[in-house]
């Protein structure tokens, strides 16, 4: 079962030196990460630098405005890498009709996306749920109303957005509107990013939902009490952990 990174993680790495950032993905156990921008590199250069690595590409965060801009691109590199998901990472939801602007766009993409076999999700954040509107959470009427859209759950910010995230997730799992899924660890008592294994999330449960020979899953780091190899190796290693268990 695959484990990948979301390289935001290690952005600062990544912006010093991607292929350096790159060995140490490897070196902690990883087998995939997912895209927060290239730094430069072209798709041969990227391509190159994950075969250098043995890393797999499995999909790539691409901002609201990007989408906006450069979707075309987007999905070019996309596909000369070989992956197959494309995740919006953000939007807001101040208002209902915002979140209605945003889900008749991102929908537009979703199906461009599509006819050119590349998924579109979107990625949530605690906003989304604790801003509601007509009793319903943002995310849900985002998704609502962008039918070809999925969901790549953080269950991190499920958490904190004050909902059960294995609750939440099953129905998404059992319509088919998962692409992916965040595995990002909340610890016990506060607010705070740990280490995978070292928090409350149910990652046992929420892989029997959505299974890891379905679904790529990717760990985010977001906050480190250690050194960002260190943090991501025992992330790694606590999910590994669950996996090996199921």
């Amino acid at each position: 079962m695959e484990i990948s990174l979301q390289l935001y993680s290690i952005k600062e790495e990544a912006a010093q030196d991607f292929s350096n950032a790159l060995s140490l993905v490897q070196k902690a156990g990883y087998q995939g990460v997912e895209f927060a921008g290239y730094y430069g590199n072209t798709p041969d250069q990227m391509k190159k630098l994950l075969e250098q690595y043995k890393l797999k590409a499995v999909s790539a965060h691409v901002g609201l405005g990007r989408l906006k801009e450069a979707l075309d691109e987007e999905l070019a590199f996309a596909k000369a890498l070989g992956y197959k998901l494309v995740v919006c990472p953000y939007s807001t939801c101040n208002t209902k009709s915002e979140v209605l602007e945003n889900a008749a766009f991102l929908e537009t993409c979703a199906k461009k996306a599509a006819d050119q076999g590349i998924t579109l999700g979107y990625h949530n954040h605690s906003h989304e749920f604790t801003s509601q509107f007509d009793g319903k959470y943002a995310l849900d009427i985002l998704l609502e109303n962008a039918p070809t859209l999925k969901l790549q759950p953080d269950v991190f910010w499920i958490a904190v957005g004050g909902v059960d995230p294995l609750k939440y997730l099953e129905p998404f799992a059992r319509s088919g509107r998962l692409c992916s899924l965040h595995a990002k660890e909340l610890a016990k008592d506060t607010e705070a990013n740990v280490y995978v294994g070292q928090g409350q999330i149910d990652f046992a449960a929420l892989a029997k939902v959505c299974p890891p020979s379905e679904y790529p899953w990717i760990i985010e780091q977001e906050e480190f009490s250690s050194d960002h190899f260190d943090g991501i190796s025992q992330s790694y290693q606590g999910l590994r952990r669950v996996f090996a268990a199921l």
